[in-house]
């Protein structure tokens, strides 16, 4: 399978991709978590690499643009790179984070204390299975200039300054949790949406304006959102105007768990999400939209079972060997073309 993807440098073949999103920790994954490391990734032979524009999570840790461009272009190979970048939720180690924001006892999880009077009206639920973050109100102004804004001082805009060729967006699925988790319950507050199609056109707006402001710089900037396969799906058949936006505004979707599901980190048992897999099919792979998928493999023999399952699918695979991120997985290898 070859994917082609328009850049700023020129059209460029993909034909398999990787994820990392942090150093790697001590011996035997003890110790503390590094910062990325440029001089390692310049050794990784993927087409597309997913990163973090910061190393450690801060702008002062920021790639330059001299070494994005020296990743873009590494001996024997051009890759597409392109930043992670969360939308959906705010995290306690990066720059927009302010501590007295919760009444925190945990220093290592100042995102899991109750809010204070200081807490900004965007902040949300705390999310127990990454206790760093916290859900935000995707759709307030305040929190769109964090990512966006028009002195360009946003997070997007410090990727698009960086000379990466695009984004990776982050908790698109958090339309489902105000759409549905919060807008029955008491915390649903005046102006949340009221149900799951309201939240889930306020997510694509938000990112058809995030894709138009991104490529006023560079017209060829690649927006690739990760989950929310059933976006489309929520609008209901009711609002082609606004599917259509979507559909031009990213150039991909990633999806995680497709194929191996259940409660461990890594190797899960084979459980597909037929629903899932059927609605990427339908709302997004039929419509010329690239469905990348990823899940948290390192047996040898799951990984092989992906590969062919995921290309059987459409998809182009990539078996992360820690949920973590903190380790690059080797690149798919085109053992499931004989399926395709």
């Amino acid at each position: 399978m070859e994917l082609n993807f328009e850049t700023s440098s020129g059209l460029k073949v993909v034909r398999n991709w990787g994820y990392q999103l942090q150093g790697s920790s001590g011996k035997k994954g003890g110790g503390k978590t590094k910062p990325l490391s440029a001089a390692d990734l310049l050794k990784v032979p993927h087409d597309l690499i997913v990163i973090d524009s910061q190393k450690d999570g801060t702008l002062k840790g920021a790639f330059t643009r001299a070494e994005v461009e020296q990743l873009k272009n590494r001996d024997g190979a051009q890759s597409v790179v392109v930043s992670y970048i969360s939308i959906g939720e705010a995290s306690d180690y990066r720059d927009h984070w302010q501590d007295d924001w919760t009444t925190y006892t945990d220093a290592d999880q100042r995102a899991g204390g109750e809010p204070t009077d200081k807490a900004p009206k965007w902040l949300g639920a705390w999310n127990e299975n990454w206790p760093n973050s916290r859900k935000v109100r995707y759709w307030d102004a305040e929190w769109q200039k964090i990512i966006f804004n028009k002195d360009k001082t946003g997070w997007l805009d410090a990727i698009v300054a960086a000379g990466f060729d695009g984004c990776y967006l982050d908790i698109v699925d958090g339309y489902y949790h105000w759409g549905c988790e919060i807008a029955q319950s008491a915390d649903c507050r005046d102006g949340d949406p009221k149900n799951e199609r309201e939240s889930a056109a306020r997510m694509i707006d938000f990112i058809v304006a995030l894709s138009k402001h991104a490529r006023k710089t560079n017209p060829e900037f690649i927006v690739i959102p990760q989950n929310g396969a059933y976006i489309i799906d929520a609008l209901e058949d009711e609002d082609h105007p606004r599917r259509d936006a979507y559909l031009e505004a990213i150039n991909a979707i990633a999806c995680e768990d497709l194929f191996f599901k259940g409660d461990n980190a890594e190797n899960n048992p084979y459980a597909p999400d037929e629903d899932a897999i059927s609605a990427l099919q339908r709302d997004f792979l039929e419509q010329g939209i690239v469905v990348l998928s990823v899940d948290y493999l390192s047996e040898k023999k799951k990984i092989a079972k992906f590969y062919e399952v995921a290309i059987e699918a459409g998809f182009l695979p990539y078996a992360a060997p820690k949920r973590e991120l903190n380790i690059m997985g080797p690149p798919y290898d085109g053992s499931g073309e004989k399926v395709a």
